[in-house]
């Protein structure tokens, strides 16, 4: 069985959609596929088909951030195929903590989706405000809530 079959098996109606990231992601060139999982409503997992080890928490940047905006070269839409802003998905990649209050984002670095071609690519923004370890949570959510 190969790993895309076994991944297909494993994933079967679940809400899991597989990408190709033609170049890779820095760091992991040499991977090419990749799943997207939603695990609930902010958070989902985006792993590697042929190293199913590597595996990254993502979220949705636009729920954490209202004012979160980037333009995307003509070159990177082309890269994955876009040609409308509707095929488009963005995914950051979080580093968990299990204090909620040093959990990170990277919005330096996002994830573009082409959701219509199931292609991706992941971009470095330049000239930008934003960093790879930005805090997720605003100090207010993450005081609010009582001790569990």
């Amino acid at each position: 069985m190969t790993p895309k079959q076994k991944l297909d098996e494993e994933t079967q109606g679940t809400n899991t959609a597989l990408y190709v990231f033609p170049k890779g992601i820095p760091g992991f060139e040499q991977l090419r596929e990749f799943q997207l999982q939603e695990h609930n409503e902010l958070f989902s997992l985006f792993s590697a088909v042929e190293q199913p080890a590597t595996i990254f928490i993502t979220v949705n940047p636009f729920d954490f951030f209202e004012d979160y905006e980037f333009e995307l070269s003509d070159d990177a839409l082309k890269d994955i195929g876009i040609t409308s802003q509707e095929q488009i998905s963005v995914r950051c990649i979080c580093t968990w903590n299990s204090d909620q209050s040093k959990t990170t984002v990277n919005l330096l670095a996002p994830l573009i989706f082409n959701i219509e071609h199931h292609t991706g690519k992941q971009i470095i923004l330049q000239n930008t405000k934003y960093t790879i370890k930005h805090p997720l949570w605003n100090r207010t959510e993450s005081s609010e809530g009582g001790e569990s």
